[in-house]
């Protein structure tokens, strides 16, 4: 048995305790979902035929996943989750890429003809699959049970999580940011309340309320969700992620202390590093230090993993002899996340370092993480250009808003309102800036070095145009 389902199995079993797997319709206790999980196990085991086979493992987000995900540490199998209510073509794409031995779904288990070649060497842990929204096709990385439970006890430590919290979750598990809450609160013996409901989505307070939950997990996007609930109490910790290029701003943990959350957690880290790798965590009244707008991630230090600051660029890169070995299939040329070496990762995200605290941020190049969602920043040009025949250069600042170059001179007000008609709202430009024509190289390419510090000066100096008048100080 591996270390991590020794850990806990101690946690789900020590005497007296009161932990439970909870949904809106059933709850599971201790001594319950050991033997469901043991059930589960030697039925996954003889469905494939192979001692400990590779499972995709498409449930909704309820106790059955939880004890899905229990029954594949216990039996040290491979499990990747996918979320059963994507679009189905997305699922067949990430099935097909991982060539697994076994399909749990809503319909039973089912073996399914596996390529064991296209996974020689591979161990035995949790496969977190991206999209391939970070360049690529679908990839997966493999997170090692025993590199998982190396970790655990220090992300619980740094969330404050033990047998007497109830960690609340709302996202499906596919999404590798629930997976590592829920593996951390299950080896800290903490009670789990989760749903897949989007009522409970839509208001996550009143959720945490309805069950007792202490802890939650609640991304920048949702602030404003909780913002608009009516609660009487909220949890005593609130984790706001910081994760893959997301940036927790000064004044969205204000938001959050005004909802009378009295502590926000905010955590930095990938998939492919097993956890978050650096957290800070700030109380109510706390004076918040800030870097470009964007509060602190921490000193850089969880357990064994170490965050930090590499190159002229100061990318931030993630560092513990527990990483994932690298992708094991589609991995993204050129792209990040990327190793550099076999114990570091650099995350492609900016950072800076004021005393020693780290700041992300936000994403470097043209790919963008805004509210959990990446926005391609040349699509995003090349989609107004084709819509309304402008032509514009859009850059992120380190302050994370997004300026347009506007070249031509074209009526602003009318663009911005036209621009919420074919934009998504987390990739409509904060700052628009027209100017007689945008900087360009000597092929007549748009030299992005000097539009970047044009749209740089614009947002430093808080330029923000409202009309179609060109800055002088800016033509």
């Amino acid at each position: 048995m591996n270390p991590l389902a020794e850990r806990i199995l101690s946690a789900r079993t020590r005497p007296l305790s009161g932990s439970v797997i909870a949904d809106r319709r059933t709850s599971v206790g201790p001594d319950a979902l050991v033997e469901a999980a043991e059930e589960l196990r030697l039925a996954l085991v003889a469905a494939a035929g192979v001692p400990r086979p590779l499972v995709a493992m498409s449930l909704p987000l309820s106790t059955d996943a939880v004890v899905a995900l229990v029954a594949a540490i216990v039996g040290d199998l491979s499990v990747c989750f996918v979320d059963p209510s994507a679009a189905e073509d997305h699922r067949r794409a990430l099935v097909q890429a991982l060539h697994p031995d076994v399909v749990l779904d809503r319909s039973g288990i089912r073996a399914v003809a596996s390529s064991a070649s296209a996974r020689e060497g591979m161990g035995a842990g949790y496969v977190a699959m991206s999209s391939g929204s970070t360049g690529g096709g679908p990839k997966g990385v493999l997170s090692a049970w025993a590199g998982i439970d190396a970790f655990v006890p220090h992300g619980a430590s740094a969330l404050s999580l033990d047998d007497a919290s109830v960690w609340a979750e709302v996202s499906h598990l596919s999404y590798d940011l629930a997976m590592t809450n829920l593996l951390v609160a299950l080896a800290a013996g903490a009670s789990v309340q989760v749903s897949s409901s989007l009522g409970d989505r839509l208001r996550p307070l009143g959720f945490c309320s309805r069950v007792g939950a202490t802890h939650l997990r609640l991304a920048p996007r949702f602030i404003d969700l909780a913002a608009a609930e009516r609660v009487d109490a909220a949890p005593r910790s609130l984790r706001v992620w910081g994760s893959g290029g997301d940036r927790l701003s000064a004044a969205d943990a204000r938001r959050v202390f005004d909802l009378g959350v009295p502590t926000v957690v905010n955590t930095y880290g990938t998939s492919e590093t097993i956890g978050f790798a650096s957290a800070a965590r700030f109380d109510a009244g706390d004076e918040l230090a800030t870097v470009h707008g964007a509060v602190g991630i921490g000193r850089g230090e969880v357990g064994a993993w170490r965050t930090s600051l590499v190159g002229a660029g100061d990318m931030l890169a993630i560092g513990s002899p527990h990483l994932p070995g690298g992708y094991l299939f589609g991995s993204p040329s050129g792209q990040f996340p990327r190793w550099d070496g076999a114990e570091r990762v650099l995350t492609g995200d900016l950072g800076a370092r004021r005393g020693e605290e780290l700041f992300c941020l936000g994403r470097a190049g043209r790919r963008v993480k805004r509210s959990a969602s990446f926005v391609d920043l040349d699509a995003l040009d090349a989609e107004v250009k084709q819509a309304f025949g402008v032509v514009t250069f859009t850059a992120a600042t380190p302050a994370g808003d997004l300026v347009s170059l506007v070249e031509g001179r074209p009526v602003i007000d009318d663009l911005r309102r036209r621009l919420a008609t074919v934009l998504r709202p987390d990739s409509v430009p904060d700052v628009l800036l027209p100017v007689a024509q945008l900087p360009r190289l000597g092929n007549g390419k748009i030299d992005q070095a000097a539009a970047q510090l044009l749209a740089g000066r614009a947002a430093s100096t808080s330029e923000r145009v409202e009309t179609n008048t060109v800055p002088s100080a800016l033509e």
